[in-house]
């Protein structure tokens, strides 16, 4: 059994602020995806309620409930997901004032 403690094999060497800066970066992309992901999400729900309005009469209407609700529920998903990535902006942003002062 090997008792020896484990030595790292590589340790990145960058400035407390460029590793934020750059935490900061991905983070905005992460908020574009979401974003971009929501409105696409929203724009099949109201698509979908307008087939259902034109088409009620023809569908399954427990189905259209339930995928409806699926619909529903990744929008929640992705608005908590969207809400998360602003909220560690938001602290790694202060974080970043802190640092410059």
């Amino acid at each position: 059994m090997d008792t020896q403690p484990k030595i790292l094999k590589s340790v990145e060497h960058t400035k407390p602020s460029e590793n934020t800066t750059e935490q900061y970066e991905s983070l905005v992309q992460q908020e574009d995806e979401h974003i971009e992901r929501l409105k696409t999400c929203t724009k099949l729900i109201w698509d979908a309620l307008a087939i259902i309005s034109q088409k009620a009469s023809v569908l399954h209407m427990e189905t259209v409930k339930e995928a409806a609700d699926h619909l529903h529920i990744m929008e929640l998903d992705l608005r908590r997901e969207l809400f998360k990535v602003r909220l560690k902006k938001s602290i790694l942003a202060n974080k970043m004032k802190q640092t410059q002062t």
